[in-house]
């Protein structure tokens, strides 16, 4: 298999998101994996960490707060990414992604694949039970749409 060319604008509707937070697999191998990462305007996620997997973000479009924190019960850090502005986040360090403004955000997303999603005070969770729908609309209750 040769390179593969993907066109981001292709995989994404702003205007018409399946939920809250919408979450666009590009391409995933076995050492690497893209997505796209859609918030509405309120969506957040809880604070979690990938189970030894650092995290990458690049924003594309919108303004979004990035909360960090070193464990558990450490004080939060509150980062802000704007268009161009991209994170990296450690592994096994908890945060949180929030959209706080009245404007969808894109974001993407380049990360080792990993199984296991550890969610403050609530423990281990597998990829495939935390990356549903139902889960996304009962983090993101309070979203506007």
């Amino acid at each position: 298999m040769g390179a593969q060319i993907i066109n981001i604008w292709d995989k994404v509707d702003m205007d018409h998101p399946s939920g809250p937070r919408e979450r666009i697999s590009l391409s995933r191998q076995n050492d690497l994996q893209m997505a796209l990462n859609l918030y509405v305007p309120g969506a957040k996620n809880e604070f979690h960490y990938h189970k030894g997997t650092s995290q990458s973000f690049l924003c594309f479009k919108g303004k979004l707060t990035l909360r960090t924190k070193e464990h558990e019960n450490a004080e939060p850090v509150t980062h802000y990414l704007t268009e161009g502005m991209c994170a990296m986040v450690p592994a096994d360090q908890y945060y949180q992604l929030h959209n706080e403004s009245d404007a969808p955000v894109l974001l993407y997303q380049v990360k080792p694949p990993g199984d296991q999603i550890v969610i403050e005070g609530k423990g281990v969770m597998n990829n495939k039970d935390y990356f549903t729908k139902q889960r996304a609309e009962k983090a993101d209750a309070g979203a506007v749409r």
